[in-house]
């Protein structure tokens, strides 16, 4: 199963005529983990409205202050928590592309959230405070996030005004990428059967040489070009995977901790636990009993 199965948050936000969810959150003194790695169809902007927050996107590890903000394209793994176990408190912003225009085959989607999607543009992640039109943006994200939760068609043409505002600037501050001929797409497509058969055999030993021999390549060239490509090692892309099919297990069955590292591909529950912990940010049977918002 993919991570798409094993990370989804189920919940969607707003309703089929406004889809979009605002979300005011506040966290105590004491407060490690605010959200576990997740990932869900929705774009979301996040405004930091107190303390410091550690936010993850993907590989990629940001430190926002109060003012600061993030935005998580869709389908992108993210987690956060809190800095040093401080209070803390954040605004959220969740809205399907339905929001900005319901036809996905539009010409405006093809010119303005397709190419989102699809990364061939690329808005900023990492929105600092006091830096030009990131201000406006920061702004705009905190004028729509005012608005009572449970009141918002009573708000629809100021939040939909603002949210427009806001991709306009991220739009307008984005970096266009052309991947058709690149060499990373070209990789992509080689690396097809490797990954493949990662997803089919990651619950057995799986070797270096064996991967490589797929293409073939040597060894040290196909590192090379897996971490390219994939911005992970091998051995690392595989000890993912298999804790993603290790949360799926976690969740969906009352199998035994050290039952499902074995299933997962890991021969050492210790070792499992503390990859878990390293990739999650929790232990195995904190994940278990932990629900998802």
């Amino acid at each position: 199963m993919s991570r798409k199965k094993v990370y989804e948050e189920k919940q969607r936000h707003g309703t089929a005529e406004l889809p979009i969810g605002i979300h005011k959150m506040e966290y105590p003194e004491g407060t490690d983990a605010i959200f576990y790695l997740h990932w869900h169809q929705e774009f979301e902007f996040l405004v930091v409205t107190n303390g410091n927050i550690i936010f993850n996107i993907e590989d990629r590890e940001y430190k926002l202050h109060t003012g600061d903000g993030v935005f998580i394209n869709s389908n992108f793994l993210h987690s956060a928590r809190a800095e040093g176990y401080h209070a803390c408190s954040f605004m959220a912003l969740d809205f399907s592309y339905q929001f900005l225009h319901e036809d996905i085959h539009s010409s405006f989607a093809k010119r303005f959230i397709t190419p989102v999607l699809n990364g061939k543009i690329l808005f900023r992640e990492f929105l600092e405070q006091g830096n030009g039109w990131q201000d406006i943006v920061l702004s705009m994200l905190l004028e729509a996030g005012a608005c009572p939760g449970h009141e918002l068609y009573n708000y629809e043409l100021m939040i939909r005004s603002r949210i427009f505002g806001v991709w306009d600037l991220m739009n307008s501050n984005s970096v266009r990428v052309k991947r058709e001929d690149s060499l990373e797409t070209r990789y992509s497509e080689r690396l097809a059967p490797v990954i493949k058969y990662i997803k089919k055999n990651y619950a057995y030993d799986i070797t270096l040489s064996e991967l490589a021999g797929l293409l073939p390549m040597s060894e040290g060239q196909f590192s090379r070009v897996f971490k390219q490509t994939m911005k992970l090692s091998p051995v690392q892309y595989l000890m993912r995977y298999r804790i993603l099919q290790s949360c799926q297990l976690l969740r969906d069955t009352d199998k035994k901790i050290g039952e499902v590292a074995n299933l997962s591909g890991f021969n050492n529950i210790s070792y499992f636990n503390r990859v878990f912990l390293q990739t999650i940010g929790c232990t195995p049977k904190e994940y278990r009993a932990m629900k998802l918002e």
